[in-house]
């Protein structure tokens, strides 16, 4: 990759209720430097990250967070349920650990949802919110248009069944879906750094999200969130739609959005430029 990754072995470990979650700290060291908390969207984990850190780590205090069953941190606890709730609870702990004030909290996709939930549950532990595709609901319903229909949903826990980690792999990372704004050298040079840390997450951590996470409806929550927020959405990226994004600005209070024109949904990694560039300006503004 152009950016080095974050080793797993750098991780620190902090204990919570039924495992451990690993993170890591890079960037500044001035107490007074600005703090940013990145949150990893599925399939991946904080080495995804590589861009943000490599740009960041001149300009802040970066904290990287490894969600449950994810890089090196320890996989959800057996029968879970509320994984929303769990990664939310964890995040809280670490940043009251790390002692951070009103930091900086990024998330993507489905860390994007985590991070919204988050900023509306804990206003305290949070001085702005930056959510790169992230959406509030993932299935469709009678009044919400957006996101996955049942038949969406079973694609994703149908390959899971007949193929394993390596079948759901494939339709997370379906080349006719993802990496449409790179030329094709680099489309595969992602997809095969992306599907390492898929596989490493396994079948349990992803149908976390496709079985348990999709069913969250956090819409209510929304006008609780009182974080300056930034939104950025992928024009042309099929997982979240730029209308996603347009409700989420409607909704909450101090929210701006930002479209990223032909981008597609990994925008953070096929278009780091962009995405850092506006994080910068968001974090200093």
């Amino acid at each position: 990759m152009p950016a080095t990754p974050l080793s797993l072995d750098r991780a620190r470990h902090l204990d919570v209720p039924d495992g451990r979650i690993a993170y890591y700290e890079t960037g500044l060291t001035d107490p007074a430097a600005p703090v940013i908390v990145w949150v990893h969207g599925l399939p991946l984990d904080s080495r995804s990250w590589a861009a943000q850190r490599e740009f960041f780590d001149t300009r802040a205090r970066n904290i990287f967070l490894d969600l449950r069953g994810y890089g090196a941190s320890s996989e959800l606890p057996p029968d879970v349920s509320g994984v929303t709730a769990l990664y939310v609870a964890d995040l809280a702990v670490l940043i009251q650990h790390l002692a951070l004030t009103a930091p900086l909290l990024v998330g993507f996709a489905s860390a994007g949802h985590v991070a919204l939930r988050f900023a509306a549950e804990h206003p305290d532990l949070v001085g702005r919110l930056a959510v790169i595709n992230g959406s509030p609901k993932f299935r469709r319903s009678a009044d919400w248009p957006y996101g996955f229909d049942e038949k969406g949903i079973a694609h994703f826990t149908d390959a899971a069944a007949e193929g394993g980690i390596e079948g759901i792999t494939d339709a997370v990372l379906d080349p006719e879906v993802v990496f449409a704004d790179v030329d094709a050298a680099r489309a595969a040079e992602l997809g095969a750094w992306f599907r390492e840390m898929s596989r490493d997450a396994g079948v349990r951590t992803l149908l976390g999200f496709f079985e348990d996470i999709s069913l969250d409806d956090d819409r209510a929550l929304l006008p609780a969130i009182e974080a300056p927020t930034l939104l950025m959405t992928s024009t042309i990226g099929q997982e979240v739609p730029s209308g996603v994004s347009l409700y989420l600005r409607t909704t909450i209070a101090r929210a701006r959005l930002a479209e990223l024109p032909g981008a597609d949904h990994f925008a953070f990694a096929t278009r780091p430029e962009l995405v850092n560039s506006l994080l910068d300006a968001f974090l200093t503004s």
